[in-house]
């Protein structure tokens, strides 16, 4: 009998260990991200649910997603917010909901509130972003990597790299091509556009970047490598695309979190490079652009 009563309590505990975690898990408070509609349909439902997940994990808490509608004002953003959770861990908002992040953090200091500002650092604003944390992309690292990834597509042929950027960004884009192409001993003819008005076909075209969230994916690159800053669903993306940078709050919200958690007001956040289509690449090629990072 006193061996069954052992056993019985050896497994009782094994089950109250197994269950702890999870149980210790959904009672903790959630990290709440706010998007709109259109973002989440252009994204993925399903792919905003996994990186929900992943974030999760990082986090060891749940990560919630807040869906307000694309015209939604201020005021209606807090009250969906407050639906989900009313003390979150965490509320982040994307930048075209500043002013629901500044109405939200006056009514619950209590709580970090982040927001994100992706590429573009509004240096205008006129709102007031104090007791905000505030992070943006980490463009140069971005930049840097891509370059990298172009560098290595175009397998020291010397061919021509066709690099479209938003013209916001085309000073810090061509210093951090730039800086990679520099140490090449045969580096090939950068040619930078703006807009794709700009470009006419171009022969012997041995990557094309497109950069900047804007950007369209014009169709004429057939047969050329992409390398594609977006925020779009990949599965939707034509074969041509082998590298995808993506910057969306999805894939920075256990850095922010983070950052947030250990008080830092500001800093940045590098994006997630998604390799497509692998088959494409030689195996040494495809080596070299893991090791880009």
């Amino acid at each position: 009998m006193k061996k069954k009563a052992s056993i019985l309590i050896i497994a009782g505990g094994i089950a109250l260990a197994a269950a702890l975690p999870p149980a210790v898990f959904y009672a903790r408070a959630p990290v709440l991200a706010v998007a709109d509609m259109s973002f989440i349909r252009l994204y993925g439902e399903s792919r905003v649910r996994r990186e929900n997940f992943r974030s999760s994990l990082k986090l060891f808490r749940p990560v919630k997603t807040v869906a307000a509608a694309d015209d939604s004002g201020d005021d209606i953003v807090q009250f969906a917010v407050a639906e989900i959770s009313s003390r979150p861990f965490c509320v982040i908002f994307p930048y075209r909901f500043k002013g629901a992040a500044r109405l939200y953090q006056r009514h619950n200091p209590q709580i970090p509130v982040v927001l994100l500002e992706g590429r573009y650092l509004d240096i205008n604003d006129p709102g007031d972003l104090q007791g905000l944390f505030v992070y943006k992309t980490d463009i140069n690292a971005d930049f840097y990597r891509a370059a990298s990834a172009a560098a290595v597509l175009d397998g020291d042929k010397g061919g021509k790299i066709a690099v479209f950027i938003d013209s916001q960004l085309q000073t810090q884009c061509k210093d951090a091509f730039l800086q990679v192409f520099n140490e090449l001993e045969k580096p090939p003819d950068l040619l930078f556009f703006t807009s794709f008005s700009e470009y006419d076909n171009i022969a012997d075209l041995s990557c094309v970047v497109l950069t900047g969230a804007g950007f369209e994916y014009p169709g004429n690159f057939s047969g050329v490598p992409v390398v594609f800053f977006t925020w779009i669903d990949p599965s939707f993306l034509p074969d041509e695309v082998v590298l995808v940078v993506d910057d969306s709050p999805w894939v920075q919200i256990p850095q922010a979190v983070k950052m947030a958690a250990s008080g830092s007001p500001g800093g940045e956040i590098g994006s997630n490079f998604i390799l497509q289509n692998r088959k494409k690449f030689g195996v040494q090629a495809l080596r070299k652009i893991l090791k880009t990072g």
